[in-house]
């Protein structure tokens, strides 16, 4: 009984520890995670040394939440590529000026570089 109490906790810490990554993953800051993914990995290692025989519905709980925050963080980090992108074509395109000749060419002409004025 007292056991099956214990086991319970340490079941309901994980899937508590899957929760607190993926409101971390949502809303920031990603320099925790870290240490949420490593408690999470003691506790799993935990359970891991003292049971061998895990509950059905906590098994499929560990793996619904672990999914839902592996894509959740897949998401991200495609989102940090996509805005990488377009801020390497916004660079690319501020140094640069795209018009036509009058023969209907496109033509690109490259801004000038400027220097501010350093007066002493």
């Amino acid at each position: 009984m007292i056991g099956n109490m214990f086991a319970s906790a340490r079941y309901a810490r994980v899937l508590r520890l899957l929760d607190l990554e993926r409101k971390l993953i949502l809303n920031g800051p990603l320099a925790g995670l870290r240490a949420l993914v490593e408690q999470r990995e003691a506790a799993i290692a935990d359970i891991l040394s003292n049971e061998t025989d895990l509950p059905e519905a906590f098994l499929v709980a560990l793996k619904a939440r672990a999914e839902r925050n592996s894509r959740l963080l897949l998401a991200s980090l495609a989102g940090v590529k996509a805005g990488a992108a377009q801020v390497e074509a916004a660079q690319t395109a501020a140094g640069q000026l795209r018009t036509y000749s009058e023969a209907g060419e496109p033509v690109e002409v490259n801004a000038p570089r400027t220097t501010r004025d350093r007066r002493a």
